[in-house]
């Protein structure tokens, strides 16, 4: 299986798994309601065609969004996106200019001295957040750009933020990209 389709296949396993309690409650609720009948069981019968449609249509628009970051950050889109730490290298960026990018933008938070610069990166223009770090070595010119999510942020409709965060945080620091 090619990892396109593996990531695929492991978001949508998440998203069967996350939409089972609201259509299980669904179908509880209606049984209650209407009591257990025929009728009752044939109104119900399209709730699980729902479940799966759902699960399908976020599986694959969350696989084609973390496929095209991918594309757009150089790596391979595979399982290892879903993953809740990240890791990415850059080359040619000064300390300074670390410091001052992750300084400047409202995305980022709680900016730390010294090497290496430790944040919080913000998501989605929510409250979430991940930690992020950056270690640069001045001897070779590389930074090493580190993602952690949190609990909230591995799982759930948000499974793939720490590659989000890392995606954006890459294109804030990397030279002659548009911010």
């Amino acid at each position: 299986m090619t990892p396109r389709r593996q990531l695929f296949v492991r978001l949508l396993r998440g998203a069967c798994a996350d939409f089972t309690v609201p259509i299980l409650t669904l179908c509880v609720l209606d049984l209650v309601d209407e009591g257990f009948s025929l009728t009752t069981l044939r109104d119900m019968a399209g709730y699980p065609l729902a479940w799966l449609g759902l699960s399908l249509l976020w599986a694959g628009g969350r696989t084609g969004l973390l496929v095209r970051r991918a594309r757009d950050l150089g790596v391979e889109a595979g399982e290892q996106l879903l993953d809740t730490t990240q890791n990415h290298t850059l080359t040619g960026i000064p300390f300074d200019r670390v410091r001052a990018e992750l300084g400047a933008t409202r995305r980022a938070s709680d900016v730390g001295d010294g090497n290496p610069v430790d944040f919080r990166w913000r998501l989605y223009r929510t409250r979430l957040s991940a930690a992020g770090s950056v270690t640069v070595d001045d001897a070779s010119g590389e930074a090493l750009v580190e993602v952690r999510a949190s609990e909230h942020l591995g799982s759930g409709i948000l499974r793939g933020a720490a590659f989000t965060a890392l995606c954006q945080i890459v294109r804030t620091l990397r030279p002659g990209d548009a911010k």
